[in-house]
């Protein structure tokens, strides 16, 4: 089905409610903008250009016979019954079926009746389903399509003028919610001047209570569809009605983009050019690689780095530094020692704790300061609000709190050579014990036992000798399991630091200038729609 939107001017106010949507993100009250779409919604009534009239009567009221009659040939057979009777019927000139198409289409008009006739221009003429119909959904058809035309005629001749079917069933529910209406009192020609004064004072004054109003009622046109037709007043009011909505519509159209082109001043745009935004790339660039180094200052990454090595070596330490090393590992741990000097995670997450983030913020606002003094005045307070310090602390700091969660959980790395060397180191410390125990047994027993030469000491006794051999052995292993430790902990911290500073970077550059992203996205789609009012409407 063909949609309304297809008309340029629907097209136009539909854009102008999203014009308004984007003003309205910009600070830019949009109230009258909204009041303007209201009312020419209202007063547009049909899409196109074409003028739709729905003839509303019941059965033998002459509906057909004041087609053929405005035709001024037959286009439906006045005296035989019509081929369909349940569904809305339209006459159109053959020339305007193209462009009538779509427009009967969504009226849900599938019969459709051409004519050669040039009187009608480009009225298109809806017989629907008699009122007075047994069948309740000839109703609902009729009810479907009042509210959709651009005038409806409710015929009547001089028997039906005053049937309860009329004024009930009809013109009570729909002569208050319709805008152009009359009424039609077809067969006029029966009667004599003074009675055709008197019925159409008498429908004038049921008209004006029904519509509740004690100014004009609806118009009563008298009109003649015999053999001398008079339809004098029926044409005067279908040209006044063609004539009234091509104003209507012209006038609609200039009044939508002069609306568009005032919120586009308020905005400081031009329709006919792409909006510049508010930070050149060089300048948020700039911007957002001083407030990213003032946020990895405050969250310490040489700190972060000397955490993560740390708790490399604690772990280390507790895998390779055999008994000795597991003892220490525990009272490290329980002391409290190991969360203040080797736990990277939490350290992180207490950024807050260490710096400001003013720096940060008064990079961006620095960055921006030019910009809101040469925005519009009507501009001006949302830019100045997008760049208000509490506002972008807040950014940032949802920036950087995304950027620590994203982070893996940071654990620190083990080693299976670590495995290897606390494995030696077990041994070196179960051979320092012995070695102890035989010096304690020597001193106090003295039993006989070899010495070992060592160059400027000379002879050294064998207990001391392997005593000191176990020693070093167990120095060497240290120190290689901390040389180790360190080398790996430092890549793993190397890691962690580039991993973090990524991805605080990425946060701030996509969401740094979170407030002001908001506005130049409101601006863009302000300047979209309104280009394509002035584009279409602007005739």
């Amino acid at each position: 089905m063909i949609d309304p939107s297809d008309d340029p001017l629907h097209r136009c106010l539909a854009r102008l409610l999203e014009a308004a949507a984007a003003a309205e993100v910009l600070g830019i009250a949009p109230d009258e903008v909204r009041r303007v779409h209201e009312d020419a919604s209202r007063r547009l009534g049909f899409p196109s250009d074409a003028y739709v009239l729905a003839l509303v009567g019941g059965t033998g009221v002459g509906k057909s016979s004041l087609l053929n009659a405005l035709a001024g040939l037959t286009v439906s057979p006045a005296s035989v019954r019509r081929p369909t009777t349940d569904k809305p019927i339209a006459w159109i000139p053959a020339v305007e079926g193209p462009s009538l198409g779509p427009l009967l289409e969504w009226l849900g008009v599938d019969e459709v009746r051409e004519h050669d006739a040039s009187t009608l221009g480009t009225v298109a003429i809806l017989d629907l389903p008699d009122m007075d119909s047994v069948a309740s959904e000839h109703r609902e058809r009729v009810e479907a399509v009042l509210p959709k035309v651009d005038a409806v005629a409710w015929v009547t001749d001089l028997e039906k003028y005053a049937d309860a079917a009329l004024h009930d069933a009809f013109l009570r529910a729909w002569v208050p919610r319709l805008d152009r209406q009359a009424v039609i009192v077809n067969k006029a020609d029966r009667l004599s001047n003074d009675d055709r004064l008197r019925v159409r004072r008498d429908l004038e004054t049921d008209l004006r209570r029904l519509s509740g109003s004690d100014g004009e009622s609806l118009p009563v046109l008298m009109t003649t569809a015999a053999a001398a037709p008079d339809l004098a007043e029926l044409r005067s009011w279908l040209a006044e009605g063609a004539a009234a909505k091509a104003v209507v519509r012209a006038r609609v159209a200039a009044t939508l983009v002069d609306h568009a082109l005032a919120l586009d001043r308020d905005a400081g745009i031009d329709p006919h050019v792409p909006a510049t935004p508010f930070l050149a790339a060089r300048e948020r660039a700039t911007a957002v690689a001083d407030a990213t180094d003032a946020i990895l200052r405050a969250i310490d990454l040489p700190g972060l780095e000397r955490h993560a090595i740390a708790a490399t070596r604690a772990r280390a330490r507790a895998r390779g530094a055999g008994p000795m090393g597991q003892l220490t590992s525990l009272v490290y741990r329980w002391s409290g020692r190991q969360t203040s000097v080797a736990d990277p995670e939490g350290f992180l997450l207490r950024w807050r704790d260490r710096a400001s983030m003013a720096p940060a913020v008064e990079a961006l606002r620095t960055a921006l300061g030019p910009s809101v003094a040469a925005t519009s005045p009507r501009l001006r307070p949302a830019l100045a609000a997008a760049v208000e310090p509490t506002e972008l602390r807040l950014g940032l700091d949802r920036a950087v709190d995304r950027a620590v969660a994203g982070a893996e959980r940071l654990e620190a790395p083990t080693s299976r050579w670590w495995s290897v060397i606390g494995l030696l180191q077990t041994v070196a410390t179960a051979g320092i014990a012995l070695a102890a125990a035989w010096v304690v047994v020597w001193i106090l027993v003295k039993p006989p036992a070899d010495s070992v030469s060592v160059p400027v000491l000379g002879p050294v006794p064998m207990p001391f000798a392997t005593l000191v051999v176990f020693l070093l052995v167990g120095y060497v292993l240290a120190r290689l399991l901390g040389l180790h430790a360190g080398w790996v902990g430092r890549r793993w911290a190397a890691r962690v630091r580039d991993r973090v500073s990524d991805a605080v970077r990425r946060e701030v550059t996509d969401h740094g200038f979170a407030p002001l992203d908001r506005l130049e996205d409101a601006r863009r789609r302000l300047w979209e729609a309104t280009s394509d009012i002035v584009r279409d409407c602007a005739r």
